[in-house]
């Protein structure tokens, strides 16, 4: 659920439910994926606190209308996050294989991510000191541990 509200931010360029507390939170929830039923979710009345609060029948609105700028693969893996019943929501594991990431524009190369830029002389050194290659097979672009470190902090 949470990937799914990140990856429709990212998408969105703003969050999907912006709620300012719990229960508005859930009203965004309810108005744009609609008021859950049995139907589509199982067992929901049986659910800890289902009879404390009650919410107006909302129709779902379609991602496509939500999100009228995002692609069709986008939207297809969005919607397998926000599901409704836990059970039914995609694994991490099958998302990484949805085709949303085998579609145009593809993943950049790890060495074509930009390098975040730190205060120090040594990490300048440490940067300055590897060269990335785009061509080069991805086990030989790693950069060896025993450059980094002298810069990674130990746990205490």
């Amino acid at each position: 659920w949470a990937v799914g509200c990140i990856f429709g931010e990212l998408l969105n360029s703003s969050p999907l439910f912006p709620g300012e507390n719990d229960i508005e939170q859930l009203c965004c929830v309810l108005r744009i994926l609609g008021t859950p039923n049995e139907r589509i979710w199982p067992g929901m009345s049986e659910l800890p606190d289902y009879n404390k609060i009650s919410f107006p029948e909302n129709p779902p609105i379609p991602m496509e209308e939500v999100l009228p700028d995002a692609s069709k693969e986008a939207l297809s893996l969005l919607k397998k996050f926000l599901v409704y019943p836990s059970s039914q929501r995609i694994s991490a594991k099958e998302a990484l294989l949805d085709p949303y990431f085998f579609t145009e524009p593809l993943p950049a190369h790890h060495s074509e991510l930009p390098i975040p830029q730190r205060s120090g002389r040594k990490m300048r050194r440490v940067q300055q000191a590897y060269e990335y290659n785009i061509d080069a097979p991805l086990e030989d672009s790693l950069i060896d541990p025993d450059i980094l470190a002298p810069h990674v902090l130990k746990k205490s």
